[in-house]
């Protein structure tokens, strides 16, 4: 079987071909940002000499994660799975942590512990007959379920610290391999990897104007909303262009509307799913309305899928209005509403 896999979870980037077990190449970089720029060129490199059609599978990490480079590594392998027509399958970071530490200490258990901050970790562990699936938890909690396991040697940006109180074993491995990540998954069912949250993001109320260096988060953030995500390059000339509103909440959502004398448009609302249900997007329509109004505009336009039940309570919430109708606009027979709503918000005197 030749898997190709890739890891962009934590701080650093990595990508591996394997062929029935073996690493065939393994490309592996350290790095805080950058993920979205190395990875392509990186797996590029693997592949040198293999057609990609030659692949039976595909494998990603999952998570937990960066926000930002969790989703860069899921968006890559998606689209590509699509593309190549290959099953993708998704394995915990965790997990690969925790099986690098197996393999390079030779014993049967072994966990991943990585600092999560405020006093807490994520933690897996791999082997015994009571794996400890990944989750977050505090130190103390994690100190007594691994004394409880009898488990003595620990991956992570954690370990020293844990190790320390459990006169364990702290390997030097911070971030995932992707080679470890292509070994799990030869036993993993293939199917829709889905990115694991194991806590929601913090919705900062603090909206900001989104530049072009954001592109990267604005990238991972339409990618966890949307089935067809627009990418980085796309969203950057966006925002830069003439009349455009771009707004932020750090790692949790943002919105983009474009200006043409008295009308603005919302292109797109993204928040991520986590973090729905908490007043953030009413938030961002508020604050780039209010930002459109003071620039001119008089009337609020959007398009929104019919079947999108959410949204169209949000906007409904918001006082826009049924203006028309486009027939397969997302394709496959799915209509988009046209809503239109005057400005300032709440002012319906324009609508007509």
């Amino acid at each position: 079987m030749r898997i190709l896999a890739v890891d962009t979870c934590f701080g650093a980037c990595s990508a591996a071909v394997l062929e029935d077990g073996a690493v065939r190449a393994r490309q592996y970089c350290a790095m805080e940002r950058g993920h979205a720029e190395a990875l392509a060129p990186m797996v590029q490199r693997v592949m040198e000499g293999l057609d990609f059609a030659a692949l039976d599978r595909l494998a990603v990490t999952i998570g937990p994660g960066t926000f930002t480079g969790q989703r860069i590594g899921l968006a890559f392998m998606r689209a590509m799975a699509v593309a190549l027509s290959k099953p993708l399958a998704g394995i915990t970071s965790l997990a690969a942590m925790a099986e690098e530490a197996r393999a390079e200490s030779g014993v049967e258990l072994a966990a991943a512990v990585h600092d999560a901050k405020r006093g807490e970790v994520y933690l897996e562990s791999l082997g015994g007959e009571a794996p400890i699936a990944a989750a977050l938890m505090g130190f103390d909690q994690a100190e007594a379920a691994l004394r409880a396991r009898g488990i003595r040697v620990l991956a992570g940006t954690a370990a020293p610290r844990l190790a320390e109180r459990l006169s364990a074993q702290a390997l030097a491995i911070t971030a995932p391999d992707a080679t470890w990540v292509g070994r799990l998954a030869v036993d993993a069912t293939p199917g829709l990897a889905r990115p694991i949250y194991l806590r929601a993001p913090d919705a900062k109320p603090a909206i900001r104007p989104a530049l072009p260096r954001d592109s990267e988060t604005l990238a991972a953030l339409h990618a966890a909303c949307f089935a067809k995500p627009w990418d980085r390059a796309s969203l950057e000339g966006m925002i830069a262009e003439p009349g455009m509103i771009a707004l932020l909440v750090e790692a949790t959502g943002f919105v983009l509307l474009r200006l043409a004398g008295e009308e603005a448009e919302i292109l797109t609302l993204a928040v991520l799913p986590a973090a729905r249900q908490r007043g953030i997007a009413t938030a961002l329509v508020s604050a780039g309305a209010k930002q459109a109004t003071a620039r001119g505009a008089r009337t609020l336009f959007l398009e929104v899928a019919e079947n999108n039940d959410a949204a169209r309570a949000l906007y409904a919430r918001l006082g826009f209005a049924a203006a028309g109708r486009r027939r397969d606009y997302y394709g496959a027979g799915q209509d988009a509403l046209l809503l239109k709503t005057g400005l300032p918000l709440g002012n319906r005197s324009h609508l007509h």
